[in-house]
């Protein structure tokens, strides 16, 4: 691999500040114009297949990992972004070869679940995931509606963990979510129960789950709450809701006639009812 002359090397570093400062227009402009005169040189292949990764531009992001692990055959992560975009792009071949190298294959049932971090509308919301493999998840929470995802949402996964979710019974590493490979056909419901315990509450959950739908109490806010130090990883703190009047809670089914089926029969069961039975357009 040519080294670089030490003016590349300026404009390397300062291609880095830019990334570092959430500039990627300018950093992408750098990182090519080094590519451009430092053609085996790794590095600013790297930083861009990075960038495009977290853009979620595929095809830039496996073009520019491809050439950085054909000039660095031992740059895992390199390897790793090949791998997920490869499988963003339904290129399962190259996928399946990628992930042998690391002992993996793209079925992997065995693997724990991870929380994943989901940006939406500037905000963040910590989501359960059961692994599929090494780069493709199920959501098993509910997220919320103007997150663009439901119930049994299939995702693409980052492998760089960015914190841990943590509560008195687990800590499980957070990853970023990369982006829907498969839209779930569950839609999302909520309504509030009212004067609702905890015997109440697991109820409806165990309910739901008989019916195979998904169950969450959303009076629990966004379920994850950073700590005051964020650092290169933070902790994300899941607190239990508290029984109160009324509880907000949301129900993932296939149509609203499940949806309402599992509630009324929760109502003979505890005596309670529930009131504002909502259809969330999730978007």
């Amino acid at each position: 691999m040519q080294e670089p002359s030490p003016e590349l090397r300026v404009l390397y570093e300062k291609a880095r500040q830019y990334e570092a400062a959430r500039d990627h227009y300018n950093a992408v402009k750098l990182y090519k114009r080094i590519v451009k005169e430092a053609r085996d040189w790794a590095p600013p292949l790297v930083r861009l297949g990075e960038i495009y990764k977290y853009r979620q531009e595929w095809k830039p992001a496996l073009y520019y990992n491809k050439k950085a692990v054909s000039l660095d055959a031992g740059n895992q992560s390199a390897w790793w972004n090949v791998a997920i975009a490869a499988t963003a792009m339904k290129k399962g071949r190259l996928a399946r070869n990628v992930w042998a190298k690391f002992g993996l294959s793209t079925d992997e049932p065995s693997l724990s679940p991870v929380s994943v971090r989901l940006y939406s509308q500037g905000q963040f919301e910590i989501l359960w995931v059961s692994r599929l493999g090494p780069a493709r998840g199920v959501v098993r929470n509910i997220p919320h509606p103007h997150s663009g995802r439901r119930y049994g949402d299939i995702v693409l996964i980052d492998n760089l963990v960015q914190g841990y979710h943590t509560s008195d019974a687990y800590r499980l590493p957070v990853y970023e979510e990369l982006g829907l490979l498969k839209i779930s056909h569950y839609r999302t419901f909520s309504c509030v129960l009212q004067s609702a315990n905890s015997k109440d509450i697991k109820t409806l959950q165990q309910l739901c789950g008989d019916e195979n739908l998904g169950f969450e109490v959303w009076s629990s806010a966004s379920r994850a709450f950073a700590s005051p130090y964020f650092g290169d990883t933070p902790e994300y703190y899941f607190h239990n809701f508290e029984p109160d009047s009324e509880l907000l809670v949301a129900v993932a089914a296939p149509h609203r006639e499940a949806a309402q089926e599992v509630l009324d029969s929760w109502k003979v069961i505890s005596l309670k009812t529930y009131t504002d039975f909502k259809v969330h357009k999730v978007c």
